[in-house]
């Protein structure tokens, strides 16, 4: 049996589990008090939400490479998402603009869990007994899964808002199961045979057991499609802020970087760096937090509609501009730098 952890043994388990009982802890205290849901997804914006933005922002805006190679994904693909954003919301307001990001963050949530769990099969030397597609259908077979029980539920409210997915019948919904479950049990028993051999990759086995967990509670388990939804929300951003972290701290291995004097310093080994790294990224993000609903509200007064809130749009444009480059700039990372493999190696990540 192997570890392949992508750093150590004690960064990996509390990157696996740590952050999975985070975010279980925070979507169950909402399913135990449904009244403590808007504390908790205050303390997840706060914390993790724009943070988790930032953390891409990071990689596309300070050092002057990054720059330079995504110059056209900083200037060009804004306007084209916010463009498409007005454009929902001019013909189905809020109801259409939640649909759109409900379907968008689903996508791409399952995307970096597929990107992570790939991530770990390379650390393992690519698990060449275990079919990469095969092993890529299941993983997205319980989310799937997931989002069509959610279909089936018809929710009419969500975030506080009226809210609309397209009906599904529950007949679906079990054909869905039944696959996932098969192809579930299918996993597990190549798993145990090779436990049996000695080849069982330790990282990537725990990486998708919670995967598994995490979006059959999120989507299947919990009822109430908030509290379903905060699970999977804090489980994927504080991943990505820890992922970004691993990142930089390898890609400013060789000590400070002139050209992002501030980032690579933060990124260097020590305990203090670590935790001034997550106090300076809070700090970054707190004028997203801040700004974006000011500027909606003048905006909104500025051109006298407030049919669709401003602030809504402008955060989910960047929520969206998110998307679309992290499925870009990880793709490219990997041509940066011979020297920054182990780093880079995460091609397609999220």
């Amino acid at each position: 049996m192997t570890s392949a952890w992508l750093k150590d043994s004690r960064f990996d388990l509390s990157f696996i589990f740590g952050i999975a009982l985070l975010a279980g802890a925070m979507a169950g205290v909402t399913v135990v008090w449904p009244l403590l849901f808007l504390t908790m997804l205050a303390a997840h914006s706060w914390l993790f939400g724009y943070e988790h933005l930032w953390a891409t922002y990071s990689n596309l805006l300070i050092h002057r490479d990054d720059r330079r190679r995504h110059r056209r994904l900083i200037f060009f693909v804004p306007p084209f998402v916010l463009l498409g954003l007005w454009v929902v919301a001019h013909y189905f307001g809020l109801t259409g603009i939640y649909f759109v990001y409900f379907i968008g963050q689903f996508h791409h949530t399952v995307r970096q869990s597929w990107g992570l769990a790939q991530r770990y099969r390379r650390a393992a030397g690519g698990l060449p007994w275990d079919n990469v597609r095969l092993s890529e259908l299941t993983l997205w077979s319980v989310p799937v899964w997931g989002l069509l029980h959610r279909c089936s539920q018809r929710p009419t409210e969500f975030l506080f808002q009226d809210f609309w997915l397209p009906p599904v019948p529950v007949a679906a919904v079990n054909t869905a199961a039944a696959l996932s479950l098969t192809l579930s049990f299918m996993w597990i028993y190549t798993r145990i045979k090779a436990f049996r051999r000695g080849e069982l990759a330790l990282g990537h086995t725990l990486y998708m057991l919670t995967h598994f967990a995490i979006f059959f509670c999120g989507y299947v388990l919990i009822d109430e499609i908030c509290s379903g939804w905060l699970l999977v929300n804090v489980w994927h951003n504080v991943q990505y802020i820890v992922y970004v972290w691993l990142f930089n701290q390898r890609r400013f291995a060789q000590g400070v970087d002139n050209h992002a004097r501030w980032l690579s310093w933060l990124s260097q080994p020590g305990m203090s760096r670590v935790l001034l790294y997550a106090v300076v990224t809070i700090g970054l993000a707190l004028p997203f937090y801040y700004l974006l609903p000011l500027l909606g509200v003048t905006l909104d007064a500025l051109l006298k509609n407030n049919a669709v809130p401003i602030a809504v749009v402008l955060s989910l444009t960047l929520t969206f501009h998110h998307y679309i480059v992290d499925a870009i700039i990880w793709r490219r990372s990997k041509a940066v730098s011979q020297s920054l493999s182990q780093a880079t190696e995460s091609a397609a990540l999220f």
